[in-house]
């Protein structure tokens, strides 16, 4: 907890250097999540869950050089049901992240990793559960950008431990300051 405040002051400082705000961006992001876990059911037989959910997030960056980008945001992953009352799931939870990016003209080729900082709320046979935790998160990625205006598509994963596969394809924009 102390380390998250001592983060806050410095964004915080951080954000009011006119210099800092100048190069600033802001992006939001609509995709889908590719969920897959393993669940026991009640004679303890594994069953495999593959699903889909609508999935979203807002994100903040600053370009430290021309090759490195630091962003942090806030995702959800949506909802995915499983037989309705038998399996549901709800990840989301705020990110920080390195971004690596090669400039070909006015596309934007990038790779990323940093760490989630996840909430799952699911519930399994009508029982509710919270798990949190910290995990690696990283990605790949390419975009356009046309002055200010930034369009991006990117595939990312999260090694959460269950579900034993976590992604996210999306489709953004981002805008400059």
């Amino acid at each position: 907890m102390k380390k998250l405040i001592f983060l806050m002051f410095i964004l915080l400082f951080t954000l009011t250097s006119t210099e800092f705000a100048q190069s600033l961006y802001l992006g939001a992001s609509i995709g889908n999540t590719y969920f897959n876990t393993e669940i026991g059911d009640a004679i303890n037989q594994a069953q495999e869950v593959s699903e889909n959910s609508t999935a979203w997030k807002i994100f903040l960056g600053y370009p430290l050089n021309e090759f490195l980008n630091v962003e942090g945001g806030y995702r959800t992953f949506g909802t995915v049901n499983v037989n309705g009352d038998f399996y549901e799931s709800k990840i989301s939870g705020f990110d920080v992240e390195a971004l690596g990016r090669l400039k070909i003209a006015m596309i934007n080729v990038f790779a990323k990793a940093g760490v989630m900082f996840w909430t799952e709320d699911y519930k399994l046979f009508e029982e509710s559960f919270e798990e949190t935790g910290n995990d690696f998160l990283w990605g790949v990625g390419v975009g356009v950008s046309l002055g200010s205006i930034g369009v991006r598509a990117e595939w990312e994963s999260i090694a959460i431990g269950d579900p034993n596969s976590l992604s996210m394809v999306s489709l953004g924009a981002t805008l400059g300051f």
